[in-house]
């Protein structure tokens, strides 16, 4: 029918899907107290494209669509059974469709409220027994963007598979506007539409509150009752149906961008009381279901079944069949087969409630209904009591069991998908080189470490290396380990001159003696050697800056010295006590010792 678009993307629609003649066979309408039949040509001259009832033209399609073959048959039956993917009833609808509420895309007089204020205004509402309603506000005059209603749409994607709906009621009513369809999520025409029930200025049933507030209806009003199936697409599409099905084709281009985005469609006859609007909700609505096989066959295929059918199949009827085969339904009422299958991406299911806009508006006069849409919309609100919708239950199928993961990806984006994987694995691999040559260098300048005899000390600096707080890597000598010589040390075998003054060596002192003083005794070399603790022999270094401070410390006597000679001490107390110096570390301006 005609493009409802995605959530922010509207064209302009040309009413003109169903072309007329100058001869039409007669035609049914759903009249004030009965149906009546009169000649099509007394419709009014702008009967357009959702004025479903022109059948005009369209004999030479009902005839020939009356018969099918074998081979045809043979093409579209389904080649799997399809598993449940997802069930929706009662409270379903409310937590697992979102909320639609800008500016309507359709230009139609209509304010979309959030679940929120629908919920408040009692427009949406799940029933005892799991029926979940969907209502148009009928209490208030409209204002701002016209009159308050809900549009939902599903938070998954779905593709190929089969969509059953199973109602109890459609929107009805003078200017209203509802539509049950699948639409691509962003993008719109790029990526499909798919209308699988929509209709405009269906008559609530003749003797209700809504009808009876319908003043000013024309006494011969023609109100649409039958449904038209419909796609749009953004390629240059030619519909190619065939005659695999009993409804009749129209216009055959479905690209948005011909004809003023009418879009091709099919209109779903029934030798009954019709499949759209009041003669449905007489009977207590039913089923429709659309078998979406573009992969296989390249087409859509739209069922429908009123409540008092005695032909519905098992697998639609039971709401908790867990599998379904269209094997078993027989021939659809619209066959929308197409060439251009890939123009179909992931699609979102809508359900709406729209007034006047490009669609209703366009036909609102042809269908007999009173004063002006805008107008009566705006300021009848009695007459929308009836444009609600009562749902049992939607069931979608596919061959996973699962809904769609996803839009399906364009060219561009799978070539940018593939620039930035390359992308990625080259930054990974420059993060592993730059690891494995930083670990190549730790290793090499370890080995190096381990082995330069160079920078393996001995005597008195041993002891004292030992006990530097540098376990492995330092900031503040990075690589080097206790075992090497920090800057400014430099072990020699007498005191050395540095930048702030002299370097004495001078041995630790034990109990009772001043830092700095020269002191010790055989006994006290003699307990070091025993027992090498800290506290019983540390050499240690003084930097002195000048004379005075120099004068402070005396050389140790000849006979401390004396000692030293001895040959039965040990070699290491005999350079400890002056014949290495004990190395030095500068810190600042200041001196240390250690």
């Amino acid at each position: 029918m005609l493009g409802r678009k995605s959530e922010t993307l509207k064209r302009p629609i040309s009413p003109s899907l169903y072309p007329t003649s100058t001869a039409p066979p007669p035609t049914t309408y759903y009249g004030p107290t009965t149906n009546h039949t009169m000649p099509s040509h007394a419709l009014p001259s702008r009967a357009i494209t959702t004025l479903l009832l022109v059948s005009s033209s369209l004999a030479p399609y009902t005839s020939a669509q009356s018969t099918t073959s074998s081979a045809d048959a043979t093409r579209y039956t389904s080649k799997s059974t399809l598993k449940l993917a997802r069930r929706y009833i009662g409270n379903d609808f409310m937590d697992k469709f979102d909320f639609f509420t800008a500016d309507d895309p359709t230009q139609g007089y209509v304010n979309y409220v959030s679940k929120s204020d629908a919920s408040d205004a009692s427009l949406v509402d799940v029933q005892s027994d799991n029926t979940f309603i969907m209502r148009a506000d009928s209490s208030n005059t409209a204002s701002g963007r016209g009159r308050d209603s809900v549009r939902i749409s599903s938070k998954e994607k779905f593709a190929d598979g089969v969509y059953i709906l199973d109602l109890n009621h459609m929107p009805v009513g003078c200017g209203t506007w509802p539509a049950f369809w699948t639409v691509t999520k962003d993008g719109w025409p790029a990526g499909g539409e798919i209308d699988i029930l929509e209709g405009a200025n269906g008559l609530p049933l003749a003797g209700s509150a809504a009808y009876n507030a319908t003043t000013g209806l024309s006494a011969n009003p023609l109100p649409q009752i039958a449904n038209v199936a419909a796609l749009h697409t953004s390629e240059t599409c030619e519909l190619q149906g065939g005659t695999y099905m009993s409804g009749s084709q129209g216009l055959s281009q479905c690209s948005a961008y011909v004809s003023g985005n009418t879009g091709c469609g099919v209109r779903m006859t029934d030798p009954g009381n019709g499949t759209y609007g009041g003669p449905i909700n007489g009977v207590g609505g039913g089923w429709y279901a659309m078998w979406r096989d573009l992969k296989n066959s390249g087409g859509v295929y739209v069922y429908f079944w009123p409540r008092t059918s005695p032909n519905v199949p098992e697998d639609v009827r039971n709401p908790n069949t867990a599998t379904t085969n269209t094997a078993n339904w027989g021939i659809p009422a619209a066959n929308l087969t197409v060439p251009c299958r890939g123009d179909f991406n992931n699609h979102v299911i809508v359900f709406d409630i729209t007034f006047c806009g490009d669609y209703a508006g366009s036909t609102y006069a042809s269908t007999g209904c009173p004063s002006s849409c805008r107008n009566f919309v705006q300021n009848f609100p009695a007459a929308f009591s009836e444009a609600y919708w009562s749902l049992n239950s939607l069931r979608v199928y596919t061959a996973s069991g699962k809904a769609a993961s996803g839009a399906s990806l364009s060219t561009g984006a799978i070539v940018g998908i593939v620039i930035g994987a390359v992308a990625a694995l080259v930054i990974a691999g420059l993060v592993f080189w730059r690891y494995k040559t930083s670990r190549n260098k730790r290793r090499q300048n370890k080995v190096m470490m381990d082995n330069d005899p160079a920078v393996i000390p001995e005597g008195p600096y041993t002891f004292l290396a030992s006990r530097k707080p540098r376990l492995g890597p330092t900031t503040l000598a990075p690589g080097r380990t206790a075992r090497h010589l920090l800057d400014g040390e430099t072990p020699s075998g007498a005191a050395s001159a540095t930048a702030l003054g002299n370097v004495t060596p001078l041995r630790g002192a034990g109990a009772g003696t001043s830092r700095g003083s020269p002191s010790g005794s055989d006994s006290s070399f003699k307990h070091y050697h025993e027992n090498p603790t800290p506290t019983s022999f540390l050499p240690a270094v003084i930097h002195t800056r000048d004379a005075s401070t120099r004068s402070s410390f005396s050389a140790p006597s000849p006979a401390k010295q004396s000692v030293k000679a001895s040959p039965a001490k040990n070699s290491f107390v005999a350079k400890a006590a002056g014949r290495e110096s004990t190395p030095t570390k500068a810190i600042g301006g200041s001196s240390w010792i250690g």
